[in-house]
């Protein structure tokens, strides 16, 4: 990109304006002319059909046509500005600051800014210098294409040879740099504002501040954040809620809790999204109780708790095995009129089955068969699983049955689950019937399947089927990993070969 502006312009030149230009449209056809544009219906009206409403032919003059640009592109009729000004160009027009400064708008805005670039040239070459909203433009057009390396340079060069950076410049680079995660820059933007004695905006601070805590710089937004309490500058949910996140990510929820304080006292109103973050880290450290306080306080201000809301407590309480507690928010959401969707359910259900409550999973399971996510090869694997773990590998099976039944298709880990079972009872040749119906189905066992077959050998002490299964893994490409050779060294020491077994034990690390 060839910068015109490079060296100081004289004196003389700065001063230079163009003398005065006669008009040759009367301003009642002016007006008239300006009436027919703006009415036309489409933005993109090509060059014929605006030159046939200038009777008269366009302007020739500058100062005659600058107004109907001026409205054109108020109006946000860039096309039909332009079509304008080629038409009056053939016309023999000679451009002003005006005229050009607008067309450069024109195709700022339409996203043109190689254009945009060359009028700006023109502009110097012709003897005006550009002014604070020419540059502003120029580096809105890079910004809105998202050139941000070329807006800076734009800006670099205005800060060096001028006109001075005013708010809007600033704010519209701030914008961009955090638009692009780059909130630092922003931050470096706000410190260069002030030592230009330019005070940025609450919501200039309020954008870096919010940017900062979305990418985790938490102890620099803390730096802002006691800035802009010292200037007075509130924020504002947006912000507050994005600090709030930052705060319970690492789970510093006294600072989150005091957060949350200063929204209140600053009448600063959370949002849904402010609770659910904070029930979030209530539930994620276990702090159910005050999680659970926090719902009822946001119904107390009017704020409806959400799907998501409802869904963190219960995958909380789950968690910790309060299944009971979690079943009564259930029926809290339907009463409520929020049905629990697929993932709550789902929650819900590997809870049951982790807690060992099977009864309750299978009536849960029945239940969400008839809805219409019921026909889930997740959820039967969940509840395989369940089975599994309590030794009924009969109920487990017929679970594993169905799923063909509904016409739905085995995958990995329903194979490994269920081989797990089989092998934790003692039955490791009926798992190793399964690989093989595995294998028949088209699906390759993976490192969990060989380790899980291995374990189950090794149990029953057949250690030479065991390191078969590790020939035939190594075979096939699988790289055995630390539980593989853990578990066949746990096998060989159960035989007493205690030097093999470390042997084995060296090759996992």
């Amino acid at each position: 990109m060839g910068w015109k502006i490079r060296r100081p312009m004289p004196a003389t030149l700065r001063r230079r304006t163009l003398p005065p230009l006669s008009i040759s449209v009367s301003p009642s056809r002016l007006r008239t002319l300006s009436f027919h544009l703006l009415s036309h219906s489409s933005s993109s009206s090509s060059s014929s059909t605006v030159t046939a409403e200038l009777t008269s032919g366009p302007p020739s003059t500058a100062a005659a046509l600058n107004p109907v640009l001026s409205a054109l592109s108020k109006a946000r009729r860039f096309e039909a500005a332009l079509s304008l000004y080629h038409s009056s160009l053939h016309s023999g027009l000679k451009p002003d600051f005006t005229t050009l400064h607008i067309v450069l708008d024109c195709y700022c805005a339409t996203r043109r800014t190689g254009l945009a670039f060359k009028v700006f040239d023109q502009i110097i070459s012709l003897g005006y210098n550009p002014n604070c909203v020419t540059f502003t433009s120029l580096i809105k057009g890079f910004c809105r294409e998202r050139k941000i390396s070329e807006a800076l340079r734009v800006f670099h060069d205005m800060k060096e040879r001028g006109p001075s950076p005013n708010c809007f410049t600033y704010a519209i680079l701030i914008g961009s740099v955090c638009g692009e995660s780059n909130p630092e820059l922003g931050l470096s933007l706000i410190r260069d504002m002030l030592v230009s004695r330019l005070e940025p905006n609450p919501f200039t601070y309020n954008l870096v501040f919010g940017s900062l805590c979305k990418i985790g710089k938490i102890e620099g937004a803390k730096n802002l954040y006691g800035r802009m309490t010292k200037l007075g500058v509130v924020g504002n949910v947006v912000s507050y809620t994005s600090f709030i996140v930052a705060l319970c990510r690492e789970r510093n929820l006294v600072e989150a809790k005091m957060a949350f304080s200063e929204m209140l006292e600053k009448d600063v109103s959370p949002d849904v999204v402010t609770y659910n973050t904070l029930i979030h880290g209530f539930c994620e450290n276990g702090q159910f109780e005050d999680a659970l306080k926090m719902v009822t306080e946001m119904i107390g201000h009017g704020i409806g708790p959400d799907m998501v809301t409802y869904t963190t407590v219960i995958k909380g309480l789950c968690k910790e095995r309060r299944v009971k507690e979690a079943l009564e928010l259930i029926d809290v959401m339907n009463h409520q009129g929020l049905h629990p969707d697929k993932f709550t359910y789902g929650i819900l259900f590997d809870g049951l089955c982790k807690d060992g409550r099977l009864d309750d999973a299978v009536r849960l399971f029945n239940h969400m068969k008839g809805s219409e996510f019921g026909d889930d090869v997740v959820c039967y694997n969940t509840l395989i699983d369940g089975f599994c773990k309590m030794g009924d590998m009969e109920g487990a099976y017929r679970l594993f049955e169905e799923i063909s039944e509904k016409g739905l298709k085995h995958g990995v880990v329903t194979y490994n689950t269920l081989m797990d079972g089989y092998c934790k009872i003692g039955k490791s040749e009926v798992a190793r019937e399964l690989l093989c119906d595995m294998e028949r189905s088209g699906l390759g066992p993976d490192v969990v399947t060989y380790t899980t077959l291995m374990c189950g050998y090794c149990k029953e002490g057949n250690l030479e089927q065991a390191g078969h299964l590790l020939d035939e893994m190594i075979c096939r490409g699988l790289e055995p990993d630390a539980i593989t050779y853990r578990v066949l060294a746990d096998g060989i020491r159960r035989k007493g070969v205690f030097q093999e077994a470390e042997s084995l034990m060296c090759r996992s690390k």
